[in-house]
């Protein structure tokens, strides 16, 4: 899937933000960033280049991000493309007699340069989850050139989840600036990992050649330890 993509690589700085599995945390992360950086009187765009799963493009993850970038331009211009089943979606398209359109996504990211300083872009799944029959978050990502945050859950099997989507990451030519560690739920006094993950995981990285940054999201929190400069960590 990741042959023949088109490298077209927005001008703007910004972050493509992906998961290692569904339900890691991943639009909750987004969104504290969106936040972070709206603080700091930089103006955001947010963009989710499809979605899939849900009653309405106002009840997904697309309105949190829309929300989080201070409402910047039209909800549809945030998630151009939805569909409901709660599949991936080029198979939820399918069920509605249509098909994701590849050139719309990555046209969707380049038409947000002109209207923001900083572009955080919100993938579907994990770094090779399909967003169409022939588009990958991973060739997505390298279509617009923008370096990923990689957001996994604190639970077991975390420290194999992330080194393994380091390693494909590498291989593909992206460049992985920042793994998050979050607790997408109060703490699970019967998973003994959720205390020793981020100690092993931090080792684990530092075994790699240019490791990423890790931060860490607890549940319900706003703050990321350690706090994280965004616009420096997008930053060749």
């Amino acid at each position: 899937m990741e042959k023949g993509f088109n490298p077209l690589k927005i001008r703007k700085p910004g972050l493509m933000i992906l998961g290692t599995d569904t339900e890691v945390g991943k639009t909750y992360v987004a969104c504290r960033i969106l936040e972070e950086l709206v603080r700091q009187k930089i103006a955001v765009g947010a963009y989710k280049p499809v979605a899939s799963g849900g009653l309405s493009i106002e009840q997904g993850d697309a309105f949190r991000l829309w929300q989080a970038s201070g409402c910047n331009r039209t909800l549809e211009q945030v998630n151009p493309q939805f569909f409901f089943a709660p599949l991936a979606p080029p198979m939820a398209a399918e069920l509605e007699g249509r098909h994701v359109n590849d050139a719309r996504m990555v046209d969707g990211a380049i038409d947000w340069e002109n209207h923001c300083e900083f572009l955080v872009v919100e993938g579907a799944g994990g770094l090779m989850s399909p967003l169409s029959w022939s588009m990958t978050n991973a060739s997505l990502t390298l279509s617009l050139g923008l370096p990923i945050v990689l957001v996994s859950a604190n639970r077991l099997g975390v420290v194999n989840q992330v080194v393994t989507t380091l390693i494909a990451a590498q291989s593909l030519g992206l460049r992985v600036v920042c793994v998050v560690l979050t607790d997408v739920a109060a703490i699970d006094h019967h998973d003994q990992s959720v205390l020793t993950n981020e100690r092993l995981l931090k080792a684990a990285m530092e075994q790699m050649v240019n490791p990423p940054r890790l931060a860490r999201l607890g549940f319900g929190e706003a703050e990321f330890r350690p706090p994280m400069d965004w616009h420096s960590v997008a930053s060749p």
